[in-house]
């Protein structure tokens, strides 16, 4: 019997590079959220979600509690533990991308096994991946001794507050400057990104969480449209979310090309091993909340590594009996992966040649919009032959 093919398994994306939209992004995860958690209690709907979207299970967690809670009309997670508990599971899943992802994803392949292999070894010295944190009244950087010192020596060769506060000066100019000059694997990295690194991608942030209006239409989309989760428009257009568009996001920053969405990711990694400093990093720096909406009913996001993360949840009796009469959840990887998106719209003006660079172009752009599931490149004679 043979292997089974990623898309099997979960879900994958079939990209299509060269092929117009809608054709060229064809997602196959299965939308399960419903089916699982229909009439369970919904004191264990937290732990149902985190198994299931067991990569960003932490931010799932949360968002299901904080829902659960709103809904029955009470308090959710204590708002210092909830910070913590997000900004610590959103820097290891930045770490993992760094180091175990982008090497294989960026590298030249006469570079890659080496600049795998160093990042690797340097990231089983992080102490990020050591345990939880060790008291609710610390940060990230405060309870995992040595995390900072670690990012400095191994990521970014420098103090990461002089890297933080050039980046926020000027992201283009400071990553141009810190890859030419710095030393390492990351800055090569950055140095050795192909011209499609900085081609500039169709952009329409998102940012329904600015404002309780706007949850609310949120909130009234997802009622009325369960098929809004697997192919969602904000106010009628495409939209994407990640590192690069966070509430707290210094204003006037345009990080429109997939070196700077990368560069966003690094920027966000330092923040949450900084301390604490309101709206800029630690804890501080990524939002989250909740809304409840009507008896039995409420909304939950956090802004968590991917992007934005959202769950509503409508829920059936009181107390200890309430039980789940429907869960939708709203991932980053639908927003980023639509197929009449911006990541879409920039796979449509590349090549349809099975060529190395075009292989590289393909993943900078997976590594820039980092979906939760794997990805296939599927050359244009299979379509073709499937359509003889």
């Amino acid at each position: 019997m043979s292997a089974p093919r990623l898309a099997d398994l979960g879900g994958a994306l079939m990209v299509r590079p060269g092929r117009p939209r809608p054709h060229n992004l064809v997602s196959t995860r299965p939308d399960l959220t419903d089916l699982l958690t229909r009439g369970k209690p919904a004191a264990g709907l937290s732990d149902i979600l985190g198994s299931l979207y067991s990569l960003c299970g932490h931010a799932h967690r949360l968002c299901a509690q904080r829902a659960v809670a709103a809904a029955r009309g009470r308090d959710g997670a204590d708002d210092h533990d909830a910070a913590s508990a997000l900004q610590l599971g959103s820097l290891r899943e930045h770490l993992r991308r760094l180091c175990m992802d982008w090497p294989r994803q960026l590298a030249p392949s006469s570079r890659r096994e080496a600049l795998a292999t160093q990042a690797m070894s340097e990231l089983q010295q992080c102490p990020a991946f050591v345990g939880p944190l060790r008291s609710s009244n610390k940060t990230a950087g405060e309870a995992l001794p040595g995390l900072l010192d670690w990012l400095q020596c191994a990521v970014l060769r420098m103090p990461a507050s002089q890297w933080l506060a050039a980046w926020e000066r000027d992201p283009q100019a400071w990553l141009t400057e810190w890859a030419s000059q710095g030393e390492g694997w990351l800055p090569e990295l950055f140095r050795g990104m192909p011209a499609a690194a900085d081609r500039v991608l169709p952009a329409a942030d998102l940012s329904p969480h600015a404002s309780t209006g706007s949850l609310r239409e949120l909130a009234d989309t997802l009622q009325e449209n369960p098929a809004f989760v697997r192919q969602p428009r904000w106010r009628g257009a495409c939209a994407d979310t990640g590192p690069w568009n966070r509430l707290n996001q210094p204003a006037g920053h345009h990080l429109d090309s997939p070196r700077l969405r990368l560069g966003a990711r690094l920027a966000e990694t330092v923040r949450l091993a900084l301390p604490d400093e309101a709206r800029r990093s630690g804890a501080q720096w990524l939002a989250s909340g909740s809304l409840a909406l009507g008896p039995g009913e409420a909304l939950a996001w956090a802004e968590m590594a991917r992007g934005l993360l959202v769950h509503h949840v409508r829920l059936g009796n009181q107390g200890d009996a309430a039980r789940v009469d429907s869960c939708r959840v709203l991932a980053p990887t639908e927003w980023n992966f639509h197929p009449a998106g911006a990541l879409a719209e920039a796979l449509e003006r590349l090549p349809d040649e099975g060529t190395p660079m075009l292989q590289r172009e393909v993943a900078l752009l997976m590594a820039a919009y980092d979906p939760c599931v794997p990805y296939e490149i599927e050359p244009a004679w299979l379509e073709e032959a499937a359509h003889a």
